[in-house]
């Protein structure tokens, strides 16, 4: 994944110019806008169940200083390599005590599913955010300056890959595998021991390792296409619901 920023020039065009990013500097501004962007959508996607679990009763998290955004606080240094290397990769997960929640059904739903939500609704933002900057910032200022260039270009990167990136982690963690959200939304709304849901406990393992292997041979990527078809269909929401007002 990292190794496509100099191997081949961006097939992403800036929506002021006619420039791709072929450039190394340019190609090192999107790699660090790559970063930050896992960085911090990691980040939201803890925070939220972070702040979910407090707001239910549960301070674990909280007194061990992950009810925050701050990278620091939730990457896991081989998740974070691994998803900049292949991008497939985890955060650290944020400690919850569910027997301390109020409902402890409900909440466990509702802290299983903050993560996704928080990805989802920042997801939203940044898609308006980079379609602002592409709208309104003046094609004459940024020929003009090229500080000021490469400035707004490491931004609108920025907010490109969060976009993606953010959609892309509520796909993958709404998925009914454990230890993924997914799987803590089934099982709360299963009946305790239930069949399948301890089929999942015991096997996601091999579920992960069987759509891994399929995702490298040239027959059927399940991955991939969960996560293409999905993405796209969400991206053009956004846009499309963006684009009502002019943008």
């Amino acid at each position: 994944m990292i190794f496509d920023f100099f191997e081949r020039p961006w097939v992403y065009s800036l929506p002021w110019t006619d420039i791709t990013a072929s450039t190394t500097v340019e190609s090192i501004l999107c790699l660090a806008a790559y970063i930050l962007a896992i960085l911090f959508a990691l980040s939201i996607h803890e925070f939220g169940h972070a702040f979910v679990a407090y707001k239910c009763g549960d301070s674990t998290a909280k007194l061990s200083g992950r009810m925050t955004i701050n990278p620091i606080k939730h990457i896991d240094p081989l998740g974070g390599i691994m998803l900049i290397l292949v991008g497939f990769g985890w955060a650290k997960p944020v400690p919850v005590n569910f027997y301390n929640l109020n409902n402890q059904k409900r909440d466990t739903i509702l802290v299983s599913l903050a993560g996704i939500f928080m990805n989802l609704i920042s997801a939203f933002i940044c898609t308006l955010l980079y379609m602002l900057l592409g709208a309104f910032v003046p094609a004459e200022t940024l020929v003009n300056s090229n500080f000021l260039y490469l400035l707004i270009y490491l931004l609108y990167f920025f907010l490109f890959f969060s976009t993606l990136i953010h959609i892309s982690l509520a796909l993958f963690n709404i998925l009914p595998l454990y230890p993924l959200d997914g799987f803590r939304v089934l099982e709360g709304f299963c009946s305790y021991g239930n069949r399948f849901v301890e089929f999942l406990r015991r096997y996601s393992f091999i579920l992960f390792i069987a759509i891994i292997v399929l995702s490298y041979l040239p027959i059927f990527e399940p991955f991939t296409w969960y996560i293409s078809t999905f993405s796209n269909l969400l991206l053009r929401l956004f846009t499309g619901f963006w684009g009502l007002f002019g943008l």
